[in-house]
């Protein structure tokens, strides 16, 4: 009876992996609520995983249907997981060829820790420092932010020119406050960039993206760097998937669980609608680019996404080509995943794919090295 009761179990979580397949093909625009079980894949692998156990250690033959499920869905592991387990490069990236080989790097620096969320006012100069040491050739900021107001110190897109090693080009797009302070994103590049473009989305909340052509030796990209709607998750919805603690101010626990559920999902709801709005109205851009794209940005959104697929279909994910171990790049409690990419065309080879382990915003660093093929 128990092994019975332990199959429909095993049954209904087949199911549902089987539903987060899907996620990738369904606009949330159409069925929002199927990106819940893309959040869930991993929780949902995992305990596939473990019935496959269980079954062999109880000798059943009932392990073949949730194998069966996970090779179903294989490639969505790779997206998670990579199996290289190559060292982070230190060498310098080969400039002298006509083809050359660029290092690249997006980074979503939390605007340089302006509010002091670290609690360490030295967070600002340590990224400086990490920035000056990896000096990649092109790199993409997201939730940038550069102040001209002396008084202020924080002069970012000066000092950026300043602390890195060579003469950068740098394109900033930025919402400018009270005529001095900018916010938005940027993309900095040691090479020329003949041409560049922002795209507003339609939607209100300020995300855009913009592209840049760079050329380097005979070659011309195009780089898109991008940040894509946030879930703008509130410190109690943060609190409450990381502890359950619901705060001292609510009427009962059972009321205050709920409200903090409502909250999580209706923020959740809103901001994969406006990413599968997002995502196509980009990948059209990328696919009427004259030159080899590389995208680099903050897709806030996972894998197994439907935002991840429209924009990854036609091009190569730099972590599923060189990458190692898992690809978190995310450091908050939700959604603790690999939401900042680095995406590539076809034509062009990524090696050394390192997602940093540096503290100093609320994403990690990403970075790798680029080159288009000779023939």
């Amino acid at each position: 009876m128990v092994r019975k009761v332990l199959f429909i179990i095993n049954v209904a979580f087949i199911f549902l992996l089987l539903i987060s397949y899907l996620t990738a093909f369904i606009s949330p625009q159409h069925v929002w609520w199927m990106e819940l079980f893309a959040l869930a894949y991993g929780i949902l692998l995992g305990i596939n995983l473990f019935f496959i156990i269980l079954w062999l250690v109880l000798r059943k033959r009932y392990f073949l249907y949730s194998l069966i499920a996970i090779l179903l869905g294989f490639s969505r592991l790779f997206g998670i997981f990579q199996f290289h387990f190559s060292e982070h490069s230190t060498r310098s990236p080969d400039h002298s060829s006509a083809h050359p080989q660029l290092k690249v790097m997006t980074y979503n620096v939390h605007v340089f820790d302006l509010y002091n969320w670290f609690n360490n006012f030295q967070v600002r100069k340590k990224m400086f420092r990490y920035l000056e040491k990896e000096s990649p050739d092109i790199i993409c900021f997201q939730e940038f932010f550069s102040s001209e107001r002396k008084d202020y110190k924080y002069e970012n897109a000066d000092t950026l020119m300043k602390i890195l090693s060579a003469p950068y080009r740098h394109v900033v797009y930025t919402l400018t406050l009270h005529d001095y302070d900018h916010w938005g994103i940027a993309t900095y590049s040691k090479y020329p960039i003949i041409n560049q473009q922002v795209v507003h989305f339609p939607e209100p909340g300020g995300n855009i993206f913009i592209y840049s052509d760079v050329v380097a030796g005979v070659d011309t990209f195009r780089v898109f760097n991008v940040h894509l709607e946030s879930d703008r998750f509130q410190p109690a919805d943060y609190r409450f998937v990381k502890d359950l603690d619901i705060g001292k101010n609510e009427d009962s626990q059972v009321k205050g669980y709920w409200k903090r559920i409502v909250s999580i999902v209706s923020r959740l709801k809103n901001s994969v609608i406006k990413r599968a709005q997002q995502a196509p109205m980009m990948e059209q851009y990328i696919s009427v680019s004259p030159y080899p794209v590389i995208v680099c940005g903050d897709f806030n959104d996972i894998p197994s996404s439907f935002t991840y697929s429209e924009l990854s279909a036609n091009l190569k994910d730099a972590f599923r080509e060189s990458g190692s171990g898992f690809g978190k790049t995310y450091l908050g409690a939700f959604p603790s995943f690999r939401i900042d990419y680095i995406l590539h065309d076809k034509i062009i080879e990524s090696t050394a794919y390192h997602t940093g382990v540096e503290k100093y915003s609320d994403h990690y660093p990403v970075s790798c090295f680029v080159q288009k093929k000779e023939n």
